[in-house]
């Protein structure tokens, strides 16, 4: 009878589940169903932190039980499930608090976080390999001390959180020399800043933008290229973080094109209409035509497309949707294209498009930290870096110039790809 009971729960949660769905992709007024899938993002992360939360708790408690009242272990313990409660409203701080700046809690809850995926990660590396050992018979067949399991465990997370602050902190300046064909020869030597994934919100502010447009103006490039997740919020939270954006200084201006987290904002058009008073062009399924003339089909000169994010297909956004056709139809023929696609997948389509060179994506992240950049790798079909899906045409795929959430990187660190276009032989 119980079991029955569980199963028809069961069975009416998963439908009540697929109700509010449904009611959400096809029904709900466009802004609050972009809204309505983060916070749908957000609760589905939360549990799958939740069982990471219990899984370190059970872990790290049994060192903390102390047998003589209050004392250090009480501290410790204490310390501990306030690291895990931080970490795990992470995500909720930073949908209820955005300013200019990060605030300081967001920050601590950040730093939280990740501590917490490296513990998680640290104790299932060392269980599974002690059960190897075990296992394997390479050692006594005596059940390895869990204070000792324990103690390698934080000493592993405490080396990833060390390695991860060291190399988020450590910006690059990546250099990228491409032979494009069909590029003027007065064209040659072009250069191109590629800026992607700055995640303007509750965890990077408008100091750290400030900081990646010296960085760039240092660069003094041709062109500024932002590739998408410019913001994690509304403009009415982040008008003033962005206007460090004014201050860039390329030669030919600066563009944009959409990321998914412009769509989550749910205020994508008020971006759309705001980033120009900021200097910066947005791109919307359109191309410009470089160093030439349009009306002779830019001869001499060079297309700049940008697309919507591929995921406007599933969110249903409007009128809103990743549009090939409106952004690279009726191109002068033989004129080299550059394509800013945000995520991967985008660039998989626009690879096969005539004259199209150059296609620029972020998303990844480069999966920014152990161990969710396995996941990233498995599902994109570009990870990181320059790829040559045919004869001289490229995608370029930048890791993010900042970092989303997590203060932390690993391997891979924050990334201005400075391109130099030359005259392919």
């Amino acid at each position: 009878m119980n079991k029955r009971i569980v199963g028809y729960g069961i069975t009416s949660l998963l439908a009540a589940v697929a109700v509010l769905e449904t009611w959400i992709f096809f029904f709900m007024e466009t802004k609050r169903r972009a809204r309505a899938i983060r916070l749908h993002w957000y609760a589905t992360m939360t549990f799958i932190f939740l069982l990471g939360v219990v899984y370190v708790w059970r872990k790290v408690s049994t060192l903390f039980v102390s047998r003589k009242g209050f004392s250090f272990k009480s501290l410790a313990r204490i310390a501990s499930l306030t690291v895990l409660v931080m970490a795990l409203s992470c995500l909720w701080l930073g949908w209820a608090f955005v300013n200019n700046e990060p605030l300081v809690i967001n920050t601590a809850a950040s730093y939280c976080l990740g501590f917490t995926i490296f513990l998680a990660t640290s104790f299932a590396a060392v269980d599974m390999a002690a059960w190897c050992i075990h296992s394997l018979a390479l050692r006594s067949r005596k059940r390895q001390s869990a204070t000792l399991k324990t103690l390698l465990s934080l000493l592993l997370a405490l080396i990833m959180t060390a390695s991860g602050i060291w190399t988020v902190s450590q910006v690059e300046v990546k250099l990228v020399v491409l032979p494009v064909k069909g590029l003027h020869p007065r064209l040659n030597g072009t250069t191109v800043v590629q800026l992607s994934d700055i995640h303007l919100g509750p965890f990077n502010g408008k100091s750290a933008l400030n900081e990646l447009v010296g960085r760039v103006n240092r660069l003094k490039p041709d062109l500024v290229l932002i590739t998408g997740d410019l913001v994690d919020s509304t403009v009415s939270n982040l008008r003033e973080a962005v206007t460090p954006l004014r201050d860039l200084k390329p030669k030919h201006g600066v563009y944009f094109s959409t990321g998914n987290h412009e769509y989550y904002t749910g205020d994508v058009d008020s971006w759309i209409e705001e980033l120009p008073r900021h200097g910066v062009t947005p791109l919307i399924n359109q191309r410009v035509c470089l160093f030439g003339e349009e009306k002779h089909g830019c001869s001499g000169g060079l297309y700049l497309a940008g697309l919507e994010d591929i995921e406007t297909r599933r969110l249903n956004y409007g009128s809103h949707s990743m549009d090939l056709h409106s952004a690279l139809s009726g191109r002068g023929k033989g004129v080299p294209t550059i394509v800013m696609a945000h995520q991967p997948w985008a660039a998989v389509e626009a690879v096969m498009w005539e004259d199209v060179r150059l296609v620029l994506s972020g998303h990844t992240h480069a999966g920014q930290v152990l161990p969710i950049m396995f996941l990233v790798y498995v599902y994109n079909p570009y990870f990181v870096g320059l790829y040559e899906p045919h004869p001289g045409v490229y995608v370029y795929v930048n890791p993010g110039s900042l970092y989303y959430i997590m203060p932390y990187r690993h391997f891979f660190r924050p990334e201005i790809t400075l391109f130099t276009l030359t005259c392919a032989a």
